[in-house]
């Protein structure tokens, strides 16, 4: 076997340029690998942790009925009577961290020129800003004392009716009786967010203005539930769907979405491009494969005579082939060493730079993947272990067909090879 060895290693070092660009191949497809995997799943971090902090919380708790009507978002289908009891259970959750009100409503805004529709929510201001992550993206100042004639717009909105912080503007909407009301609100700042919704749409008032403005009294269709981020991604996401399933149980009258039921778009995007880079991964390993299958192919072609007094030397048909394979094995080791360790250095800036995607991709980063500013890759060891041995194991495939037709080659026929 340490013959095999010798000779193996002997003549990786003769063909270095096609040894070179074979490796550089598999070094290439992992490097791409490592990259691609990394900002992926930095991206859909970032699109997670939005979809929680800017509309979902981790858990959205409405009546069943409103639940079924959602999109006219109804006044009159409110949580009043299961307020007491929801937060008495919610309180001895000791993984629920936090819980505000919202309701929302739907109307429209006008500068007299033009009148726009949008999504109105009603917040409470202060328990509000300890689930939903708003204030670090507003320009102006959040809802004073006196709030009972202030409103927060999105930055697009701001835009289309040409208005800014400071400006007075008239919202229309529906009653909680369905009479129609007007009037007039300050607006007191204006958000950016990664939430195309919210910033395209996106009205915000306080309770205390919706009561006189809906006619609200106060009424809640909506709790939103902020749950203690602990661990991985996959471990938060077990642990909100425990805590909805228990919640749902108790509560069979309402419906409690989870963010992974309310961001299941998000989610459709996230396997979507899991399996792009799978793809992309897969075309990158075939042309190794067929690089890897060259290389060895050549020199079986190139050293059949060797071939013939290696056999007439006593050498076995197996020993001629698995000198061969180890030869794939070898240019394998040697592209997943590089690929690997080129790849987790790329990675490296990437976890601690990032890519300003909003300069990169414009708008169609805030709009498809609901994120802004900039995107930091993630570490996966066990991605980079996988495709460590992935490199591997293609070299060694790669190897193994002209490994066998090396070692069929008659031993008078090699020796008359010219």
């Amino acid at each position: 076997m340490g013959m095999i060895i010798k000779i193996a290693f002997r003549n990786i070092g003769r063909h270095k340029r096609r040894t070179v660009l074979s490796a550089l191949t598999i070094a290439a497809g992992l490097i791409v690998f490592i990259c691609m995997d990394s900002m992926l799943t930095g991206v859909d971090r970032m699109s997670i942790d939005n979809l929680i902090n800017l509309s979902s919380g981790a858990l959205k708790i409405q009546t069943a009925d409103y639940d079924k009507d959602k999109e006219s978002f109804p006044l009159n289908l409110t949580l009043d009577s299961s307020l007491a009891p929801l937060a008495a259970a919610l309180a001895q959750n000791k993984r629920v961290s936090h819980v505000t009100r919202r309701t929302q409503f739907l109307g429209q805004l006008s500068n007299y020129d033009e009148t726009v529709p949008v999504v109105g929510t009603v917040v409470d201001p202060a328990a509000d800003t300890l689930v939903f992550g708003l204030k670090p993206y507003l320009t102006g100042s959040y809802f004073g004392a006196d709030n009972s004639r202030e409103i927060i717009i999105g930055r697009q909105l701001a835009q289309d009716l040409g208005v800014g912080v400071g400006d007075n503007i008239t919202l229309y909407a529906l009653t909680k009786y369905d009479s129609r009301n007007a009037d007039v609100f300050k607006i007191v700042g204006v958000l950016s967010t990664a939430d195309p919704g919210i910033n395209h749409s996106g009205v915000f008032m306080t309770f205390a203005a919706a009561n006189d403005f809906l006619d609200l009294e106060n009424s809640t269709t909506e709790l939103d539930v902020a749950v203690a981020r602990t661990g991985s991604l996959p471990a938060f996401s077990a642990e909100t769907r425990d805590i909805q399933k228990h919640l749902q149980a108790d509560f069979p009258s309402l419906r409690v979405n989870s963010f992974l039921d309310l961001g299941a778009g998000v989610m459709e995007l996230t396997h979507a491009k899991r399996m792009s880079g799978f793809i992309i991964m897969g075309i990158i390993l075939v042309i190794a494969v067929v690089g890897i299958f060259n290389t060895v192919f050549m020199s079986v072609y190139e050293r059949i005579r060797e071939i013939g007094v290696l056999r007439a030397h006593g050498m076995k048909p197996q020993e001629i082939s698995a000198m061969f394979v180890l030869e794939g094995v070898i240019t394998g080791l040697l592209g997943s060493v590089l690929g690997c360790v080129l790849g987790s250095l790329l990675n490296l800036l990437l976890v601690t730079k990032g890519i300003p995607m909003e300069k990169v991709a414009g708008s169609i980063a805030t709009a498809s993947y609901g994120i802004a500013g900039n995107v930091y890759g993630e570490w996966n060891v066990a991605a980079t272990v996988v495709v460590f041995v992935l490199g591997i194991a293609v070299a060694t495939v790669a190897g193994i067909l002209p490994a066998r037709r090396a070692s069929k080659i008659p031993v008078t026929e090699a020796l008359r090879f010219n």
